[in-house]
């Protein structure tokens, strides 16, 4: 069921990545939140100022080879840039977290901060998720991008 979820998901973003001056960025970052845990995500950008995708955070427990504390979330995002290269963004969207036998929604709430270098964007958040397991996640990380039709024309 999860695998059709994530399908029917990332398909229209497949297809909106067509439209020129728009693109897409798998990602990876290091995820902290009581326990050290990882951040798997794929975002759509239709410009450069606006951004939304799906995330998976994972958190192993006590050396387990398998977590039971996991999260899967939509979010989006608008930069506003202060220099060059960087800008600061807010962060909204809605998750769905499982941790042991229980799981839930969430709304989530944040700010990051983000680099763009050519291909390579590291970014920063802070993400809070308000509802099932309250809790904040600190996200460290890079997005690698990759562009359609004519970016910065």
């Amino acid at each position: 069921m999860k695998q059709i979820v994530i399908i029917l998901i990332l398909l229209p973003l497949g297809l909106m990545a067509q439209k020129e001056n728009s693109g897409v960025a798998p990602g990876a970052s290091v995820a902290y939140a009581e326990e050290v845990g990882i951040n798997l995500r794929f975002h759509y950008f239709p410009n450069h100022q606006v951004c939304f995708g799906i995330e998976t955070n994972i958190f192993p427990q006590s050396g387990e080879r398998f977590s039971n504390n996991q999260e899967i979330t939509l979010n989006g995002h608008y930069i506003f840039p202060f220099s060059e290269h960087w800008g600061v963004y807010p962060i909204g969207g809605i998750g769905w977290k499982k941790h042991e036998e229980e799981s839930g929604f969430r709304a989530l709430t944040g700010l990051g901060l983000h680099g763009t270098f050519e291909h390579v964007q590291p970014y920063v958040e802070y993400i809070y998720g308000s509802g099932f397991q309250s809790e904040g996640i600190l996200l460290v990380g890079t997005f690698i991008t990759i562009q359609f039709g004519k970016h910065g024309e």
